[in-house]
């Protein structure tokens, strides 16, 4: 079965096109309209990237699963105060996190998401050498994120195609097996 064929079948099964795009075997698959950029609610703590980045920090150091887990992970207080406990101190933003309880869980705004029924992997990714940036935009040159890359089902398996990675509908969605 074709890429092209099993697109479809997604498609239908997610609702997103009628059942009978399966017969037009010959149309190409249009995703969705998607407004990108899409801006996402205010942060609860001013964050930004770009200025982090400017410091010579990572991806990792406050997404620490990016690299060997499935969930890349949102930093909460102690993460944020491991350095912040002596630069930039007397910032507004950083007072807000110092006021925290010790262990707090920051309620960031999720900026990339995929559906509940996808699966999605960071550790997978950057093994294969990819770099955050192809999935996530210019982040480090971004003061505010806003979604920049469509992560629908189209972007994805044209990547992978392009990659010459599996398209196989299992690797991203649990179909019962």
């Amino acid at each position: 079965m074709s890429v092209r064929s099993r697109l479809r079948i997604l498609a239908v099964i997610a609702g997103i096109v009628p059942p009978s795009a399966l017969a037009a075997q010959d149309a190409p698959y249009e995703s969705p309209p998607e407004a990108l950029p899409r801006v996402v609610a205010p942060q609860p703590v001013p964050f930004d990237h770009k200025l982090h980045m400017d410091h010579r920090m990572t991806c990792v150091d406050c997404h620490p699963g990016a690299i060997e887990s499935e969930r890349a992970g949102l930093p909460d207080r102690d993460r944020c105060m491991l350095c912040h406990q002596a630069v930039a101190a007397d910032r507004a933003g950083v007072q807000q996190l110092a006021d925290m309880a010790s262990g707090t869980k920051i309620s960031w705004e999720r900026v990339y998401r995929v559906p509940d029924f996808v699966f999605f992997s960071h550790s997978e990714h950057a093994s294969a050498g990819l770099q955050c940036a192809v999935c996530h935009g210019p982040v480090a040159t971004r003061s505010v994120l806003r979604q920049e890359i469509s992560t629908n089902m189209v972007a994805c398996m044209n990547c992978h195609a392009q990659r010459q990675a599996s398209n196989e509908c299992y690797l991203c969605h649990d179909l019962g097996q």
